[in-house]
């Protein structure tokens, strides 16, 4: 029997809620936020929850995307789903983003390259088989260097990062037809993500651990040095 999940992603600019029941999507949420995911998420999961009909003690399990991502939204996500659990008492199912944005683009003749836009001038990038199954484990690189995890044979490419990645996946030795770009906007969704966790395991919520490949952007100000007089 497939299970009852309430599904989150705040990894990217992105925020979306998702409600999983008998196999399929009840009830999502999606907004392009840019910033403010801290406020939006609540009042979003609060709305979802109620278009779907379920109480909070009906649901089986939370699902949360774990990265990479954005420090912040990362945080916000990952702290979301794991209050919800304890306070429900429920398990948790994490989910990468970048299997998120591979299953979205999914195809049974190619494999995927998953890639988000990392900020500063970096991609986050995991190459996945037509069965999705990783290839490589997930990596941070510059867009000159894309083409090192570049999947063998015809792939499509998908994600945020896709823009900044395309100009490096068309230079030799790609040849024509190597490469397909996915249509969609490339952000992950809750809704695929409540799809995937509901072919696996939960856990207990305080072992889902969230995928950071480099340290946040913000840097802490260093401690203002004090000088003595002497007296």
């Amino acid at each position: 029997m497939s299970p009852t999940i309430l599904a989150l992603d705040t990894t990217t600019e992105a925020c979306s809620v998702a409600c999983w029941r008998c196999g399929k999507v009840i009830a999502e949420d999606f907004l392009h936020l840019g910033r403010g995911h801290a406020e939006a998420l609540a009042p979003m999961i609060a709305a979802t929850i109620a278009r779907s009909g379920l109480g909070y003690e009906q649901f089986d399990a939370i699902a949360v995307t774990i990265g990479p991502g954005t420090f912040t939204g990362l945080r916000i996500g990952l702290a979301a789903a794991r209050g919800l659990a304890l306070a429900m008492c429920k398990p948790m199912i994490g989910v990468t983003t970048l299997e998120a944005v591979a299953y979205a683009a999914r195809s049974e003749q190619r494999s995927v390259l998953a890639i988000l836009d990392a900020r500063r001038s970096q991609l986050y990038a995991q190459g996945f088989d037509s069965m999705l199954m990783p290839l490589s484990a997930p990596s941070v690189v510059s867009p000159e260097c894309i083409q090192s995890i570049v999947p063998e044979g015809p792939y499509v490419a998908a994600g945020t990062g896709v823009a900044l990645a395309r100009p490096y996946l068309l230079r030799p030795p790609a040849s024509p037809g190597d490469v397909t770009f996915d249509a969609g906007d490339g952000f992950p969704r809750a809704a695929v993500v409540a799809r995937i966790a509901s072919t696996r395991p939960p856990a207990a919520a305080t072992t889902v651990r969230p995928i950071y490949l480099r340290p946040p952007d913000a840097i802490p100000p260093k401690a203002a040095d004090t000088e003595t007089d002497g007296a």
